[in-house]
C-alpha cells in the first residue's frame, strides 16, 4: 500500500499539497491526520467524500510500503506513524517547502524555497498536463493563499503567483476561499462591521434565517467578504447579505451562509456575479436602495430547499448482508471505492450501514471473519424521496455518515450519497 499524508494540525497548504501529490502519485490512499485546523475540518466536512479521503484510524502502517510526506520533512509531526522510521523497506517521498532539515530520511526528496508546498507539486500537474477539477483547483488555492497571505507575505515567490494564476485559468472560485479563511480586521473594516451589527435587518423563511444590511464602504475596503462572514458568524445567522454603495450607481453585494441551507451562489448569479452555495459576490450598476429590493425579492423567490432527494437518489446496486464477513465488506469498500455501504436483509429491509469507521476497529486477522452484523452501524436515519437534499446532507453531517437509504411505502427505493450533493452542489 502507498499512502499519502501531513503533519498533524493541518492547514490548508498541508491538507491541498497532500491532495495534489495524489495526481502525481496515482493509486495512492490519502490519509488525513486525526487533527486539523477548524477551518479544515469545517471544508472537510462537507468534502471529506469527494476528496477521497481516509482517516489515521482506517490505515495499517504494517501493509505501507510506500509513504509520501507533503508540508513537513519530521516523523515528529507525523500521526502515530513514528514506527514506519524503523523500516529498510519502506520508500519515503517528501515534499516540502520548510528548508530546514527534518528527522525523515528520505529517498526521494523536494525541498524549495516557496510560499507554500503545493507551488512545487502544482508545477508538475502542470508540466505533466494532469486534470483536475475546480473544487480541487479551489483547495489547491486555499493552500497558497494560506501560508503566502493572499500572496502578501515575504515568503511569497513569483512562482506561487504564476500557480494562483494557473488555478483561476482552471476554475478556482475565490469566493470559496474567503469563505474558508480566516484574517483579521483592520480599524476601517472594523468600523464597516460595527455599524453592520448596529444596523441590519433580520427575518426568517421557512426556518432560514437570513440577516440583510446596506452600509457605505470606501472603495479602500477589499476584505468586504470577510466582513460579512463575521457579521453572519456573529448574528447567529445561516444567511446573511451585505449590500455596499460604491457610488451612487455602482454597488457590491457580498453573500455569506450555510451551503446546507441555502444556495447563495444561485442568488448572486441572478444578478449578474458568481459564487459557490456558501458564498458569492457581484457588481450591479444600480443604487443601494434598488440593489437590497432586487437581492430582497430574490430572496422571497427562492426555493432554499428545492431539489429533491428524488434528483439525485441512485439504486441500490451494492450492499452488504449481515452475514457477510468483514474480509468481504472490505474488499465490496475497496472495490467500489466507497467509505461505506448499506446493510440489507433478504428481503431488502434496512439493517444498518458499515464503512471505514467500523472497519477500523478490527485489530487482528481472526476479527475480519465475524460478519458485519457485529460492527454495523444500527442507528441509522432514512429520508424519503419528497425530502428535501439539504436536509438528507443535514442528517448525513449530524450522523457522520456518508450514505442513507431512501425509503417509499416501508421499502428501499434507492439511496443518497453525499459525494452525489456536493457534486451537485458545485455543478459538478
Amino acid at each position: 500500500m502507498q499512502i499519502v499524508t501531513t503533519h498533524i494540525n493541518s492547514d490548508f497548504d498541508a491538507l491541498a499539497s497532500m491532495v495534489a501529490a495524489s495526481f502525481l502519485y496515482p493509486g495512492v490512499t490519502r490519509m488525513v491526520p486525526s487533527q486539523v485546523q477548524p477551518a479544515v475540518r469545517e471544508f472537510l466536512t462537507v468534502h471529506w467524500d469527494l476528496l477521497q479521503l481516509k482517516p489515521r484510524r482506517a490505515i495499517d502502517p504494517a501493509a505501507v510500503d510506500r509513504l509520501i510526506v507533503t508540508d513537513t520533512g519530521s516523523w515528529e509531526r507525523l500521526d502515530d506513524l513514528r514506527m514506519l522510521a524503523e523500516r529498510t523497506d519502506l520508500e519515503t517521498i517528501v515534499w516540502d517547502h520548510h528548508m530546514a532539515p527534518g528527522s525523515i530520511q528520505a529517498g526521494e526528496l523536494h525541498r524549495e524555497e516557496v510560499g507554500a508546498t503545493v507551488t512545487l507539486l502544482l508545477e508538475c500537474i502542470q508540466e505533466a498536463d494532469r486534470a483536475f477539477a475546480p473544487m480541487h483547483a479551489t483547495l489547491f488555492l486555499l493552500g497558497i493563499y494560506d501560508d503566502t497571505g493572499g500572496l502578501t507575505y515575504p515568503s511569497t515567490t513569483a512562482r506561487d503567483a504564476r500557480m494562483t494564476a494557473y488555478l483561476l485559468e482552471n476554475g478556482a472560485d475565490l469566493n470559496v476561499v474567503a469563505a474558508y479563511l480566516d484574517s483579521a480586521l483592520d480599524e476601517r473594516h472594523l468600523e464597516l462591521f460595527n455599524r453592520m451589527l448596529s444596523d441590519s435587518e433580520q427575518f426568517a423563511i421557512e426556518g432560514v434565517h437570513l440577516g440583510l444590511c446596506v452600509q457605505d464602504a470606501d472603495k479602500g475596503l477589499n476584505n468586504l467578504a470577510r466582513v460579512v462572514s463575521k457579521f453572519q458568524e456573529i448574528k447567529g445567522l445561516d444567511v446573511a447579505f451585505g449590500i455596499f454603495p460604491i457610488t451612487a450607481n455602482k454597488t457590491v453585494v457580498v453573500g455569506r451562509g450555510n451551503p446546507r441551507l441555502f444556495d447563495v451562489g444561485a442568488l448572486v448569479r441572478q444578478l449578474g456575479g458568481g459564487g459557490h452555495p456558501g458564498a458569492g459576490s457581484a457588481a450591479l450598476k444600480m443604487p443601494a436602495e434598488e440593489a437590497r429590493a432586487r437581492v430582497r425579492q430574490l430572496i422571497a423567490e427562492a426555493e432554499p430547499e428545492s431539489q429533491r432527494v428524488s434528483d439525485l437518489m441512485s439504486p441500490v446496486r451494492l450492499a452488504l448482508a449481515p452475514q457477510d464477513s468483514l474480509r468481504v465488506a472490505a474488499g465490496r469498500l475497496r472495490d467500489s471505492h466507497r467509505s461505506v455501504l448499506l446493510v440489507l436483509d433478504d428481503q431488502g429491509g434496512v439493517l444498518g450501514a458499515l464503512g471505514e469507521e467500523q472497519l477500523a476497529k478490527v485489530r487482528d486477522d481472526a476479527g475480519w471473519e465475524h460478519p458485519v452484523s457485529a460492527l454495523m452501524r444500527r442507528d441509522l436515519e432514512v429520508v424519503t424521496p419528497e425530502r428535501t437534499t439539504r436536509e438528507a446532507l443535514r442528517l448525513m453531517t449530524r450522523a457522520d455518515v456518508g450514505v442513507l437509504p431512501v425509503m417509499e411505502d416501508g421499502r428501499v427505493v434507492g439511496e443518497i450519497t453525499r459525494a452525489a450533493i456536493m457534486l451537485s452542489l458545485y455543478d459538478l
